[in-house]
């Protein structure tokens, strides 16, 4: 009895995940917490609001106001981070439950600026795993971009003189 009614909710949880990931996949006015890493934004690292509508991305920090159109998004790059938390060999014994890692995923958006003063601008927002996954599908779907793993391609650096 007690097998059923946990593989009951275990089927059930898995798609309530499955459905609230279509779900932001679908809308367009998804909202997502994240904290503003760096970038070519004269902001202070920090916490913000990111709100993607269907045709541009707002920014909220603080009373700060940035709107960036989905059409100026040149290039959309994620990352995840995994490092050994304190006291991994403790947490290490639990098999198949990675305890002893800590992931931290990042998203990279670069855009081309409105004026010529800001010609290209960048910026990188740290997420949690789920505000990750969601904020990179709907990004992909509605700037049309295909995201960049920066693991996965070699770094090119650029010396401007």
């Amino acid at each position: 009895m007690k097998f059923r009614c946990l593989s009951l909710f275990l089927a059930l949880g898995v798609f309530a995940g499955t459905v609230s990931y279509a779900e932001a996949t679908r809308k367009s006015g998804f909202t997502v917490l994240a904290k503003y890493e760096g970038g070519t934004l004269p902001m202070n690292p920090g916490r913000i609001r990111a709100t993607v509508a269907e045709d541009q991305v707002v920014i909220l920090h603080g009373s700060k106001k940035l709107t960036i159109p989905l059409k100026n998004i040149t290039a959309i790059t994620c990352n995840t981070d995994v490092r050994r938390r304190f006291g991994a060999s403790v947490l290490g014994i639990v098999p198949l439950m990675h305890l002893d890692k800590a992931e931290t995923h990042y998203v990279g958006l670069s855009w081309n600026g409105d004026s010529e003063k800001t010609p290209k601008a960048e910026m990188v927002l740290r997420m949690t795993n789920a505000e990750f996954r969601d904020f990179l599908a709907v990004m992909e779907r509605l700037a049309g971009i295909k995201a960049v793993n920066a693991d996965k391609v070699p770094t090119v650096v650029r010396y401007e003189i």
